[in-house]
This record gives structure tokens, C-alpha cells and sequence, in this order.
């Protein structure tokens, strides 16, 4: 199958599991995806946010010892299209991101393309 729609896009990666991270940013690049990270936690991701313009984001819900919310309502804010990998339930989300696409892990890197494919979809039909 191809994803199209990700070749030359820039995708942000949170996730402090170097495999997890890896394995999502290797599936986004063979389908032609530029990847901004991956990164572990918010400082590297913050910097990066400031420095690149981006297409989307795949955020880990927790980050070693924080959580990557404030990130999200950040992405949310400049209308940039992201999505949740985590191992909890939908409720640990506050209530504001609970209608956010979430990945269940462990995850696969075809569902991550089609968590990709599927944000960036999404944002060209708002605009």
C-alpha cells in the first residue's frame, strides 16, 4: 500500500522508547516522510517546534516522568495535526484531547502510517 500523502511531509516524533521511536520514524521514511526527531522528552521537542515547520506529530502520552500535554494543546493551537501512542486507556488523557486519535501500543509501523496518512488527510480538509 502506498501513502502518498507523506512523501516530503515534515512528522515530528515524541516517544522516549528508542525501538518504538525508531520503528516509527523508519516506516514514515520509507513511504518518503521527512522526520523531525525522534526525540524523548519536551525540551528536544519544544526546540524543535520552533525550528521546523511541521505537517504533523505522533506524541507518546508519557514521557519517562512527564506528560506531553502541554505539547499537544501547543500543536493544537497552530492547527497542526497529531495523534496519541500509549499503552493507557483514553481516560488518562485530559478532557480536552479525549476525542484525539490514540494508537494502542506496542504499534505496529503500519498503523502509524495510517495514523499519518489519516492527520494529514484530516488537516487538508479543514483548510
Amino acid at each position: 500500500m502506498s501513502f502518498s500523502n507523506l512523501v516530503g511531509r515534515r512528522v515530528l516524533v515524541v516517544e522516549d522508547d528508542y525501538d518504538q521511536a525508531q520503528a516509527m520514524a523508519l516506516a514514515i521514511e520509507r513511504q518518503g516522510g521527512d522526520i523531525v526527531g525522534p526525540y524523548p522528552d519536551l525540551e528536544g521537542a519544544f526546540m524543535a517546534l520552533q525550528r521546523a515547520e511541521l505537517d504533523a506529530a505522533i506524541l507518546d502520552v508519557r514521557l519517562a516522568a512527564e506528560d506531553v500535554f502541554p505539547l499537544a494543546g501547543l500543536l493544537r493551537d497552530r492547527a497542526i495535526p497529531f495523534f496519541f501512542v500509549t499503552g493507557f486507556d483514553r481516560d488518562v488523557l485530559p478532557r480536552r484531547f479525549r476525542k484525539e486519535q490514540i494508537i494502542r501500543k506496542p504499534v505496529a509501523p503500519f498503523e502509524v502510517l495510517i495514523g499519518v496518512a489519516l492527520s494529514l488527510a484530516q488537516r487538508s480538509s479543514r483548510h
